[in-house]
């Protein structure tokens, strides 16, 4: 890697100075062809509060250039924009066209911090990430640059106290949200995206903005609500986790049945059933999630008053009237 020579520096950073930015050299580093700039503030604006923002200049010695743009919340939670192109004036022009609005919308009055990625030659955003802070618990979502891939939300409590969610916390919501699976230190979500590229990035927040949503209704309330208001689809979801074990017992049940079938040998039935396994392990490895044989619990009406786990053992009283 070529580090960025000192004539260089001063053509790149100029198109910055002339909008009044300047440059951090401790916080650049020549050898890996990096220009910081040093952050400036934002007053606040509509519902943003004061906003912090950094740039960064990235020039890799292939592949374009790439700025980096944060915005740090006053919580520390930071917003992050990265845009490609060929020249430094066309990645600061990209960057001053995205508003901070658009990175920090608000859902059920909750900030949303969403990161994007902007290639070369592409006028749309893509999601790459994002966090939002709900009462008591962070909720994060990832998203892969692969279409196809599930994106991954995650919920962790902030403040060290436990909480007992239930694993159809989210998949109530439908199809594309998976249950809740219990990980180090919180709880693990996969969410189906549809499309590609900007489709895809729409339907990721538009989905995000329907969960936070839905956790933000649904922990304000007592856990016996959440029973009340989704009791249909507390049990559609119950019936879809149990699809794949059912699944496998009706084909347990047909093959016992086979030898008391008198079938010839050039019955379509016949050639169905010898064809039957390569046809079942192709659709298993088509489906985007493995299926999982399991007995799913039955959805119950929590007695409990409250979402989180007291030192005792009981749930606190978070949500009473």
């Amino acid at each position: 890697m070529q580090p960025l020579t000192h004539h260089e520096m001063i053509a790149l950073a100029a198109p910055f100075v002339r909008q009044g930015l300047q440059v951090d050299l401790p916080g650049s580093d020549r050898l890996q062809r990096r220009l910081a700039f040093r952050p400036t503030a934002l007053a606040a604006e509509g519902a943003l509060p004061p906003l912090q923002q950094s740039l960064l200049l990235e020039l890799p010695d292939a592949g374009p250039a790439r700025l980096i743009r944060r915005l740090a919340l006053p919580d520390g939670t930071v917003a992050e924009l990265a845009c490609e192109a060929e020249d430094a004036a066309a990645l600061l022009a990209a960057v001053q066209a995205v508003p901070p609005s658009r990175q920090l919308p608000q859902v059920s009055g909750r900030p949303l911090v969403l990161s994007h990625r902007q290639a070369a030659g592409s006028p749309t955003l893509q999601l790459t990430r994002a966090q939002v802070a709900l009462d008591g618990l962070q909720l994060e979502m990832t998203v892969s640059r692969v279409g196809g891939i599930a994106a991954e939300l995650s919920l962790t409590p902030v403040s060290g106290q436990p909480y007992q969610l239930p694993e159809d916390l989210l998949s109530v919501l439908g199809l594309a949200w998976s249950r809740l699976s219990p990980v180090r230190g919180g709880w693990q979500c996969s969410l189906q995206l549809r499309g590609d590229g900007a489709q895809r990035s729409a339907d990721a927040e538009a989905k995000l903005a329907r969960s936070v949503a839905h956790l933000v209704q649904t922990l304000a309330e007592p856990p016996a609500r959440f029973h009340e208001r989704f009791h249909r689809q507390r049990w559609l979801v119950t019936l879809r986790r149990a699809t794949p074990l059912l699944a496998a017992l009706g084909l347990i049940g047909s093959a016992l049945m086979v030898p008391q079938l008198e079938l010839g040998s050039g019955s379509v039935v016949n050639l169905l059933i010898f064809n039957a396994p390569p046809l079942l392990l192709v659709w298993l490895f088509s489906m985007r999630e493995m299926p999982r044989l399991e007995i799913p619990p039955l959805p119950r009406r929590p007695a409990l008053p409250g979402w989180q786990v007291t030192a005792d053992g009981t749930q606190a009283d978070r949500a009473s009237g």
